[in-house]
Formats: structure tokens, sequence, C-alpha cells
């Protein structure tokens, strides 16, 4: 059965190189100019206009002139009857012109057609009815994977010339003896100047296969030498593709592995003519490598973009570019990345928030310990006061009064005591806990004090540093005394403003310069106290200032954000 399938291939190849011995104009690169009689042929291993880029074009009298490049080293113009082409196989074409109004028709009528050739500027040809070129037998070939099937047809042969890089040829034809109707230009260009030519691939997906028997059996397989051979003589002056860098590529698998043959150098030796490189994902820095018109690409992984880029060794201007992608695995793809990506990001937001409010716990536990230890020193400062106005009252005999404060005063230290254990009270409590000590002060020195609260202000609800107004009150009944006679007025105003509270604390003392740091130990135990309060605090802040003159003092506070809405 092998000796067979030989025998036949042989005999495949023997019939198709026979029939390479008849002329073949039939080429996949022909254009045409017809109208539903008559054809006009253009035959050459590659022709494309340079008027048009979309096939079929139609056209109408009067007619542009038409211009192409070719590249192929034979042109060829034929006439035919339509139905003579339509009868015997057909017509393959790479571009066409098509006049399909009636009453142009006269001018494809062969029996009053003239034509006119003119090359590289010279006349070769002068006007010459086209039925004077004689009638003569054609042969076709439509299907290039099978030689064996031909076809005969019969047409007037007009232009039959070899031309050279940087050739030019002109073809009128005309109608009688009126002015030409059509013109047709012809440049020849080099099809080895533009990159390298891809005649075509194959590929193998056996993940199994390895990349040295791959090149062994495309090495060994005859068929594959034929197709070679065949496509080198079909493609022999084809130009390159354009450059193909924004397709979206060929889609492969990881496991391909692929010969890329492209069509040989017939002026060099093909063993190292060619470089290639793969680019993976646009990245910068892949090493160009030699190698012949062979170019073998392995080793994909998913998810990555590839683009292959040939180029001549002595011509490393003219590049060919073929793009080609792996899918993404299953765990590569946008979803499942996408879910990772939110997972990672929940369980480092998670554990972010988790040692955040460690942290924060810690800091405000810090904080706390801070704000207490102040208070702590509050104690002693406010026992000093106190115990310097009982030592007051004493001196000035005022006995019963001292008994008084000494009894109130037990009172008063017990809920300061009871206030320290706590980070916030009530400003209810707080207010109660300065009234207390407003009447034991007053025991020593009459003054007037007073207490104004915004109707709607529930003082229960509430939250207040303790003692964090006492201070401003000690330092007005201490510093504010104007002398002998003199009646120091207190007046404590509290009020909401919006989310805010306000408490503004007056007195009609003798004041103090308000440019330097107020008198009393109080008075900054109270700033440090807001310091530390508004750095860990995110959400409530306190702002105070102090405004004195010769008229009395006032110190306000704004506790923003402080009261529910």
């Amino acid at each position: 059965m092998q000796l067979l399938l030989k025998i036949l291939r042989m005999l495949v190849l023997l019939l198709w190189i026979t029939s390479t011995a008849y002329p073949q104009r039939g080429l996949l690169t022909n254009n045409l100019i017809y109208n539903d009689s008559t054809v006009i042929y253009l035959a050459n291993n590659f022709i494309a206009s340079t008027d048009v880029d979309y096939q079929p074009f139609d056209i109408r009298l009067p007619f542009k002139d038409l211009h192409f490049i070719a590249y192929g080293k034979h042109l060829e113009i034929a006439v035919f009857r339509k139905k003579e082409l339509l009868d015997n196989g057909g017509y393959l074409t790479g571009g066409s012109f098509r006049d399909t109004i009636q009453g142009d028709a006269f001018v494809f009528n062969t029996a009053n057609m003239y034509f006119q050739v003119t090359r590289n500027g010279k006349l070769s040809t002068d006007w010459t009815p086209v039925t004077h070129t004689g009638i003569y037998i054609d042969t076709f070939r439509n299907t290039l994977d099978d030689p064996s099937k031909f076809f005969v047809r019969r047409g007037l042969f007009l232009v039959a010339d070899s031309l050279a890089n940087g050739d030019s040829m002109q073809v009128k034809f005309r109608h009688r003896q009126e002015a030409p109707f059509l013109t047709l230009h012809f440049l020849k260009k080099d099809p080895q100047n533009m990159p390298p030519f891809l005649m075509f691939s194959t590929d193998c997906h056996d993940p199994h296969l390895k990349l040295e028997d791959f090149i062994l059996d495309f090495y060994r397989k005859y068929p594959t030498k034929i197709q070679a051979g065949r496509f080198e003589t079909f493609y022999a002056d084809w130009p390159a593709l354009l450059d193909r860098k924004k397709t979206p590529g060929s889609l492969l698998t990881k496991d391909t592995k692929t010969a890329y043959i492209f069509r040989s150098r017939k002026d060099i030796p093909n063993d190292s003519a060619f470089e290639y490189r793969v680019v993976v994902n646009d990245a910068p820095g892949a090493k160009w490598r030699k190698s012949g018109p062979v170019v073998f690409v392995s080793g994909l992984a998913s998810g990555n973009r590839y683009r292959l880029e040939v180029r001549y060794a002595d011509k490393p201007n003219l590049v060919f570019t073929k793009n080609f992608y792996v899918p993404a695995a299953w765990y590569q793809q946008p979803w499942v990345i996408i879910l990772n990506t939110v997972l990672l990001l929940a369980f480092v937001t998670l554990l972010w928030l988790f040692f955040r409010q460690r942290w924060k716990k810690r800091q405000l536990e810090v904080q706390r310990s801070r704000i207490m230890a102040l208070y702590a020193q509050l104690n002693p400062h406010f026992l000093f006061n106190a115990l310097g106005s009982i030592q007051g009252l004493l001196n000035e005999g005022e006995v019963e009064k001292a008994n008084q404060y000494l009894s109130g005063f037990g009172v008063l230290l017990r809920n300061t005591l009871n206030s320290g254990e706590r980070y916030f009270v009530t400003l209810e409590q707080d207010l109660q806990h300065m009234q207390r000590y407003v009447s034991l002060e007053q025991l020593r020195r009459p003054f007037t004090y007073h207490v104004e609260v915004e109707p709607g202000l529930k003082l229960s609800d509430i939250a207040m540093l303790p003692m964090l107004l006492q201070p401003a009150i000690e330092n007005a009944l201490k510093h504010g005394y104007r002398g002998q006679g003199q009646t120091l007025t207190l007046n404590i105003y509290l009020q909401q403003q919006g989310n805010d509270l306000l408490i503004k604390i007056q007195d009609d003392g003798k004041g103090f310069d308000a440019k330097h740091q107020p008198p009393g130990k109080g008075l900054q135990l109270t700033a440090k106290r807001i310091s530390i309060f508004n750095r860990f605090e995110k959400g409530k802040h306190i702002y105070w200032r102090v405004e004195s003159s010769n008229t009395g003092t006032s110190v306000y506070f704004t506790f923003k954000n402080w009261l529910d809405d």
C-alpha cells in the first residue's frame, strides 16, 4: 500500500510538471476589463491595480486610465469572448473592471477594436486590429491542487512580452479610427525588494511530539517537498503581503509547533539568507537568529501574544510580520484573574482593617492614658487651689466657712476621683461638679455665677472630658479679681450650632495679656489634653481660644461634630 501511494504521488507530480509546458495564463492575479460579451485579459504572475482596492470595480465611458504594477517577468494580454471563458473552466482573477452599460457595448466589439503598444516610451506595436493577431489555443488550470484538470479555449493573443525591473508598458485600445477609449499603464517592480514572502505553513498540535521530531518529520515528508516545489514556482514573482502588525493574528495552542516556508532566494545561498525573531507581548530586546527559508516556531505559552518577524539578512529593513496568540488557560481567564484579584484585595483589606483596628485601639488606649495622666495632674492642681482657699478662710478667721468648705470639699474630691476613672462623663455631671466647686469658692470670696443653656440642649446626653472646663473657671476666680470691694461676675454660655457645641466662659475681671501664655498651670494642662485628643480623634475635634483685656477674659470652646443630628 505504501509503495502504491508513492507511485500515485509521482504520477500526480509528473502530470503537474508536464502541464506547465503549456501557456498558463489563468493565474490568480489576472485582471479583467470586460462587459457582457468581451473580456480583455491581463495575465502576469502578480499584477495589482494602483487605482482601486476593491473588486469588481464598475466603470463606464469615458474610461479613466488604469495603472498596474507587474511583479512577474512575463506580461500577456489577450481578448476572449466571455462565453468562451465561462464554458471552459471560467476564470480566476485578482481584480476586475466591469462595464454593464448597454450604450458602451460598441467599444467591446472585437471586429472594430484596435490596440497599440508602447514600451519604455518607444512604439512597439502601432495601431493594429485585434482580429489580425490570429486565433490561438489557450490552456487553463483553475485549481492549483488539481493539476490534471485542464480547459482549452480560443482567444486573440495581443501581447506576450518579458519585462525587466523598472520597465514600463502602455497599451491603448480604440474603436475604429476614433480616439483611444482605454489606456493601460504597466510598471515592472522587483518582488525581491519587499519583505520575505510566506508561501505556506504547516502545524502540529501533538503535545507529545518533540520539536526535533517535528523538524525531522517535516523534512522527511515527500508531499511537503512537492508542495514546497510547486509553491516556489507558483509564487515565484508574488510580492510579500503588507505589514500585518495590527491584525489580531492566528489562534494556536501552547503545544503548537509550526514550520513557516518562505520563498527561496535565487541570488544568494539560502542556508543563512534569512533572519527571524519571535517577539512576546511586544516586549523589546528579542534577538535575531539566522535561518534558511524554513522557520520553525515552538515553545509557546498560554495567555501570550506573539509576533514572528522574518527579514533578509542583507536587507534588514524589509521585515515580514505575522501575529498569533495562545488563548489564556482557564486560570488566566479575565474573570478568574478578576475574581482572584477581588479575593486577594478583600483578604488584604480585611487584614489591613484588622491591624488598623488594633493599631487604632492601641492608639486610643495611649491617648486615653495620656489624657488620664494629664487629668491626674489636674487633681493636685485642683487640690492645691482648694487648700489655698481653705487656708485663706482660716487666715481671715472664717472658721465656720472653712469647716463648710472642708465638708463640701470632701464630696467634691470624691467626685473628682470617680471622674478620673472614666474617659468621658456627661456634660450635666461636669456642670454639677463645677457648680459644687463654685459654691465652695463663694464661701471665701463672693462673686456672681450664672450658667445659660440654649433650650433644646440635653446635657445628660452630651459627653464631655471630665474637668476640661474647670481650669478656665479656676483661672477666672484666682486671677480675675480687681481688688477689695470689687465683685467678680462669671458667666457660662452653652449653645448648639449645627452639630457643634459652643461653650463660652466669661468674666469681667482685670484680664491679662492674651499674647503671652495664659496664667495658671490648669490652662496649660487643658491645652495639652485638647492637643492629644485632636491628634487621635478623626471625627470629633476641640478648638479653643482665649481673649482677654482690661474689661475681662473670655474662653471659647468649640466642640466640632459633637452633637447628633
